[in-house]
């Protein structure tokens, strides 16, 4: 998945916003989703409730070396070649940096499944089981649902819509109804349980 498709318009926000509160006021007026048929093992007494393509982001830092080169010269254009060097160094050198510095990277993507014990990933290269005991925090912007945990990196799950994947996770793991714009839904690591 390109970072292309999880570049959203104001009114797509919206709309992802408006899904969360739909679902929300559908779980405070007492309706409950009921769990659905997917080609996923589950173990007894484990539904589905929402299977979507998503994205997986890990906060990682990144390799923060680059190419030192070096040249010498006495003439004019030797000179010209030196200057030019060190300024290329220093270009390698500022980008290398930025490119240490920890963000949320892909790590893998696929089709994932939420269920009432877990959200599973059937990525490109492995299954990712990110059970609900293991998650210690948990936010949401419109992209993205950020779920820290308890051994691992933060996790970031591109999907649409975020926020109301991040409310139906928020119900089926902790029996939360979390209102769309109420803390802790928005923001990553911002509040959250």
């Amino acid at each position: 998945m390109n970072d292309w498709m999880w570049q959203q318009s104001a009114e797509q926000a919206h709309t992802a916003m408006a899904a969360a509160e739909r679902l929300a006021q559908g779980l405070t007026s007492g309706w409950r989703p009921e769990a659905m048929q997917v080609p996923v093992h589950l173990a007894s007494g484990e539904g589905c409730f929402a299977h979507e393509n998503a994205q997986v982001l890990q906060f990682l830092e990144g390799d923060g070396t680059y190419l030192h080169k070096t040249s010498f010269g006495f003439s004019l254009v030797g000179l010209a070649m030196t200057m030019g060097t060190a300024i290329g160094n220093q270009a390698r050198r500022r980008r290398a940096m930025q490119e240490a510095e920890g963000r949320f990277r892909p790590v893998d993507g696929g089709r994932m499944y939420m269920t009432n014990h877990r959200i599973a990933v059937q990525g490109r290269h492995q299954w990712i089981d990110l059970w609900f005991e293991d998650i210690r925090m948990s936010s949401c912007d419109t992209s993205c649902v950020y779920l820290t945990m308890g051994h691992t990196p933060p996790v970031a799950l591109r999907v649409w819509p975020a926020p109301y994947h991040f409310t139906l996770y928020r119900w089926l793991a902790h029996g939360e109804i979390v209102h769309a714009g109420q803390p802790p839904s928005l923001g990553p690591g911002g509040a959250g349980g």
